[in-house]
């Protein structure tokens, strides 16, 4: 176990032929790590982490969907892991975070492609969802679904600390302590994870814009006359020990959606493709396929 964080060039995918790594320059200047694997000739998946993570979150989903003859794209969202951290005031709200997502379709030629997420990531995937730029959509644990109640009572708490001195004191504990959470009953993490998630955090801008996405992010849960308006064919997963984003309110709005689906994961927490990866992926390819 390191006393000091990965250097980037450790970061996973680091020696894994099968896993493409790419930088993409959005339209806006924006520019993002991509990690890319399966067939080129294959149907385009875009998978999306959720706050505060890196496209490591899709470690054990990546080659599967890539063995099942998708073209899988995986990336750092803007203010993550090795991508770009604007730091202009509105860089993270909820419309700004879409727009940049539909510019990562157009710099990756992608028309309608097939659109995943997690958290954060799930709530921005549904935005897209509604511009008719998705074929189908997979939402983990997403936010607007549920209740995300420690974001909403913090975020007027929030100081403007500066990155720095934040990443300087930044424990590996910390993420420790915030796995522990995020998990439910049916897996655990390794030390290797602590390693990978804590990484980010030697980058000041990073956690700076980290701080500044819990004030300008929509994290309220949607309205029903809202999600009635998404056609797109729609698979709803929330773990029920998802104590991160709570699924209270999860069936009233996947019942208002004219295709969708609740999968509810026994003693899954917030991050059920690392908990049960193989359970996960069975479903993915299952509801991606048609």
């Amino acid at each position: 176990m390191p006393l000091e964080r990965l250097p980037p060039e450790q970061w996973w995918p680091a020696g894994n032929s099968a896993i493409e790594r790419r930088r993409v320059t959005l339209a806006d200047g924006t520019t993002l790590r991509v990690l890319v694997a399966g067939p080129s000739t294959g149907p385009a998946v875009v998978l999306v982490h959720g706050w505060a993570i890196t496209a490591y979150l899709w470690r054990h989903n990546i080659e599967a969907l890539a063995r099942a003859g998708y073209h899988v794209f995986a990336c750092d969202m803007p203010g993550h892991g090795l991508s770009d951290a604007p730091q202009e005031q509105g860089s993270y709200t909820l419309e700004v975070q879409a727009r940049r997502l539909l510019m990562l379709f157009d710099v990756l030629g992608l028309d309608c492609p097939k659109l995943v997420a997690q958290s954060m990531g799930g709530r921005v995937a549904f935005e897209v969802a509604l511009t008719g730029r998705v074929e189908r959509l997979v939402l983990f644990g997403s936010v607007g679904f549920g209740l995300v109640r420690p974001a909403r009572e913090l975020v007027p708490f929030i100081p403007d600390i500066r990155g720095e001195l934040l990443s300087f004191f930044f424990p590996r504990t910390a993420v420790e302590l915030v796995q522990r959470r995020v998990y439910g009953t049916i897996g655990w993490f390794t030390d290797r994870d602590v390693d990978e998630y804590w990484a980010p955090s030697q980058f000041p801008e990073i956690l700076r814009a980290q701080l500044q996405m819990l004030r300008e992010f929509t994290w309220t849960p949607l309205d029903p006359a809202v999600v009635a308006r998404c056609t797109v064919p729609t698979l709803v997963v929330f773990g029920t020990h998802d104590r991160t984003v709570r699924p209270d309110t999860t069936p009233a709005l996947v019942a208002a959606m004219p295709h969708a689906r609740l999968e509810l994961i026994g003693g899954g927490g917030h991050v059920v493709m690392e908990e049960a990866p193989d359970r996960i992926n069975t479903l993915l390819i299952e509801f991606l396929s048609g």
